[in-house]
């Protein structure tokens, strides 16, 4: 990028990202559906970067969103069967990451009674990056790319949803991919 014209790289970048959300509506699993018929091109920079990774980058983002949401109640866990298995869903180095993390004022969701954590971080995570986009319109477009959810289940306040979904990103950027 030539240092005299950052705007134009701006500008080209976000026109590519609008040209990148423009083919995921059109080719994806959206592609009939009555929010991607209704969003306009100006809209179409605001869906976040997220929405157009790959299956497996974006599920990794959901349970480690779901992850974060659910430490205050992690912390208190003993049972070592419950932490293995979210070392399996996020990853030893991730969930230590997670742990440490500085807690937000929210109350923990409950462990589901069955110890479903793949469903606790699942459902939490996709409550949280709905919650994260500001319109209705967002999140009509990035719902059907996320885990299924249960039909009651509710979004995270977008003030307590965009310092999660910005922890979450920030970790999932420095922590690779680790083998279950």
């Amino acid at each position: 990028m030539s240092a005299t014209f950052p705007a134009m790289h701006d500008m080209r970048t976000r026109r590519a990202h609008r040209a990148a959300v423009a083919r995921t509506l059109l080719d994806g699993p959206l592609a009939s559906a009555p929010e991607a018929v209704a969003v306009e091109w100006r809209q179409l920079g605001e869906l976040p970067d997220w929405c157009l990774w790959p299956a497996d980058a974006r599920l990794r983002l959901v349970r480690v969103t779901g992850a974060l949401f659910a430490a205050p109640g992690m912390r208190l866990w003993i049972d070592g069967r419950r932490i293995e298995i979210a070392r399996t869903l996020i990853g030893t180095a991730t969930l230590a990451r997670v742990m440490a993390c500085p807690a937000l004022p929210i109350q923990a969701p409950a462990v589901p009674p069955s110890g479903d954590l793949q469903r606790l971080f699942d459902g939490s995570g996709r409550a949280v990056l709905l919650g994260s986009l500001g319109a209705a319109w967002m999140r009509g477009v990035a719902g059907p790319l996320l885990p299924a959810a249960e039909a009651r289940a509710t979004l995270c306040p977008l003030a307590i949803a965009r310092p999660l979904v910005g922890q979450a990103l920030a970790l999932v950027a420095e922590i690779p991919v680790e083998a279950a």
